[in-house]
C-alpha cells in the first residue's frame, strides 16, 4: 500500500514539475511581435506616400484644369475677332429689372426681317440678369448702311396672363463695331413693363 502511495506521490509530483517548468505559448495579439510591428508601419508609411502622391497629383490636376480654362477663353477671344472684325462687328444683349409686371419666358430676334435667334429662359437665369447680369444674345458681321431690328418677347404679366409683346428699332450702322441693348423694365407708375433698345 505504501509502495503504491509512493508511486502515485511520484507521478503527481512529476506531472507538477512538468507544468511549472514548461511554458506556454504565447497567444495574446495584444503583444504582436517585432516583426508584425515592422511590417504595419511599412504599411502605414507606404499609405501615407501614396496619399502624399495623390494629393500632388490632384492639385496638378487642378492647375492644369485652370490653364485648360484659360487656354479656352483666350481661343474664343482670337476667334471671335478673326470672324468678326471690329468694323462690322454687331452683337445684341438683355437685360431686365426683378421682372415685377413681366415674367420673360422666350425671346425671338429678327435682324432686317429674318429670324437670326430666339431664347427660353429660366428661372436661374431670370435671376441672375435681374442681379445685374447682362445676357448676349447674339453675335454677327453687320454692314454699314440702314437695319431694321425687331424683338419678340413672351411671358406673363403681374396676374400671370399671357403676353406677347414686340418692340422695333430702324438703325443706321456707322462705319465702326456696334452694340444694341434690349432692355427691359419695370414702370411703378403704370405697373407695366417697357421695353427699350438702346444703341452703344
Amino acid at each position: 500500500m505504501n509502495k503504491i502511495i509512493l508511486s502515485f506521490w511520484v507521478v503527481l509530483s512529476t506531472i507538477s514539475f512538468t507544468a511549472e517548468t514548461v511554458e506556454p505559448k504565447n497567444t495574446d495579439n495584444s503583444n504582436p511581435s517585432a516583426e508584425d510591428v515592422g511590417s504595419e508601419r511599412s504599411h502605414n508609411q507606404s499609405e501615407q506616400e501614396a496619399l502624399a502622391t495623390l494629393r500632388k497629383v490632384s492639385a496638378g490636376l487642378q492647375s492644369l484644369k485652370k490653364d485648360v480654362v484659360s487656354l479656352n477663353k483666350e481661343l474664343r477671344l482670337t476667334e471671335e475677332k478673326i470672324l468678326y472684325p471690329s468694323s462690322t462687328k454687331f452683337t445684341v444683349f438683355v437685360s431686365l429689372t426683378t421682372g415685377q409686371f413681366f415674367k420673360l419666358e422666350s425671346l425671338k430676334l429678327k435682324l432686317d426681317g429674318e429670324l437670326v435667334t430666339s431664347h427660353v429662359y429660366s428661372e436661374n437665369q431670370r435671376q441672375a440678369m435681374a442681379r445685374g447680369g447682362i445676357q448676349k444674345l447674339y453675335l454677327t458681321n453687320l454692314s454699314p448702311g440702314k437695319h431694321n431690328v425687331t424683338a419678340f418677347f413672351t411671358g406673363t404679366d403681374v396676374n400671370g396672363r399671357a403676353q406677347k409683346l414686340a418692340e422695333t428699332l430702324d438703325f443706321e450702322k456707322g462705319q465702326a463695331g456696334e452694340y444694341l441693348e434690349i432692355a427691359i423694365r419695370d414702370n411703378g407708375d403704370t405697373q407695366e413693363p417697357v421695353f427699350k433698345m438702346k444703341r452703344w
